[in-house]
């Protein structure tokens, strides 16, 4: 009896030590890969960590960790096969001049993602102070609007998450 326990019990470890897991991928931006670092610009590092996340054919998710970061800006563009999550700790400040981005809309923006989770907590700092007072519309026909904050194209299945 013990010994058909045992072979029973040794069975069922096999069984599921070979079942397939779906364990996510974590790209943190302050890895030795990334290199980001709080105070540091971490557009690079959160670009390539954000096209290493949509290489995997797992689920995946992508981490600023608590700290400020300067960020000039970014576009976050599926499409993604599986599951991604931005989980953002921190704080994702913008250029105190908004002439220093190149898509003068937007300074971050997600596009064409399906399956998007936005999580931690943490807040994107778009300057709107500092913006403001570059902001003179109320007074000039001919002004140059601000750029959005946070711009959502063209998402599916997406989901926000503290």
């Amino acid at each position: 009896m013990a010994m058909k326990l045992s072979f029973l019990a040794t069975l069922l470890c096999l069984l599921l030590a070979s079942t397939p897991k779906a364990h996510a991928s974590v790209f943190d931006v302050t890895s030795a890969t990334y290199g980001a670092k709080p105070g540091s610009d971490v557009s690079m590092a959160l670009a390539k960590a954000w096209s290493d996340a949509c290489a995997s054919p797992s689920a995946s998710k992508v981490v600023v960790p608590s700290g400020t970061y300067n960020l000039k800006e970014a576009t976050f563009k599926g499409p993604r096969k599986a599951p991604i999550e931005m989980q953002v700790q921190g704080t994702l400040q913008a250029p105190d001049d908004a002439g220093q981005l190149t898509r003068p809309d937007t300074w971050v923006g997600f596009q064409y993602i399906d399956m998007l989770t936005l999580s931690g907590g943490g807040t994107f700092d778009g300057q709107g102070a500092l913006s403001w007072n570059q902001n003179d519309c109320h007074k000039n026909k001919n002004c140059k609007p601000i750029p959005v904050n946070l711009r959502f194209e063209f998402l599916t299945n997406s989901k926000h998450r503290r």
